[in-house]
């Protein structure tokens, strides 16, 4: 009878703390992963630019896919893939950034752009993801800009180092964290978070995910570059 009282005791108890703590909504959940997030990404290199290593910008953990595509522009540098193409698989892109033989890897279609097909890069990742700069060197500009005239967002630019002839964009972020000549390390500083596109665009890399595609847009300019993200 003791024992029987116990546990009935514990259920009302668990019943009320359940009924008293309201579901948390996708950007509430978001925000309390960017504030808690510890983790640092493990030093995967995804692509090199020339000499120039992109190492993961991204806890691997939090990755639910890596895409390449063209971008419209002058002056990119074309991208080379770590890792292995997964197109036609049919084993879940989660997961797979970790792989023995380098990282798993999309090519995506060109959408109606030009150039070459890893141009670009896109890192998945659920929004309000805290995502760590990519290479060695200095933020060299930030600023705000509507995606392609409709969606708010921001792009972060990094000078690497040893590399003045390269610069390094990111954008489809929010939260930044990053300051003007700011000296960065690739997977040690915090640059921002994943910004949610969600019902503002089509995420393309939602076809090669379960979720809605938001993602981190990656590429390698020559200086004065001219391109649409």
């Amino acid at each position: 009878m003791f024992v029987l009282a116990l546990v009935a005791l514990g259920a009302v108890i668990a019943s009320s703390r359940a009924a008293s703590t309201p579901l948390l909504d996708e950007h509430t959940m978001a925000a309390a992963r960017e504030v808690a997030s510890t983790h640092e990404p493990a030093r995967i290199p995804l692509a090199a630019a020339d000499e120039l290593h992109i190492m993961l910008p991204i806890f691997e953990q939090e990755v639910t896919a890596v895409g390449y595509h063209p971008v419209d522009g002058d002056n990119l540098v074309t991208l080379h893939p770590n890792g292995r193409q997964l197109n036609g698989s049919l084993i879940s892109s989660i997961g797979q950034v970790a792989q023995s033989d380098g990282t798993g890897y999309y090519l995506m279609e060109e959408g109606g752009r030009f150039g070459a097909a890893t141009c670009s890069l896109d890192v998945g990742a659920p929004a309000g993801t805290v995502v760590f700069a990519p290479v060695d060197g200095i933020v060299s500009g930030i600023r705000n800009y509507n995606l392609r005239g409709e969606c708010p967002d921001t792009e972060v630019r990094i000078q690497p180092q040893y590399q003045s002839n390269m610069m390094v964009v990111m954008t489809h972020m929010g939260n930044i964290q990053a300051t003007l000549g700011q000296p960065v390390r690739a997977g040690e500083t915090r640059l921002g978070s994943v910004r949610g596109l969600d019902g503002c665009i089509e995420q393309q890399l939602s076809r090669y995910t379960y979720d809605s595609g938001n993602h981190l847009h990656l590429q390698v300019e020559y200086p004065n570059a001219r391109t649409q993200p």
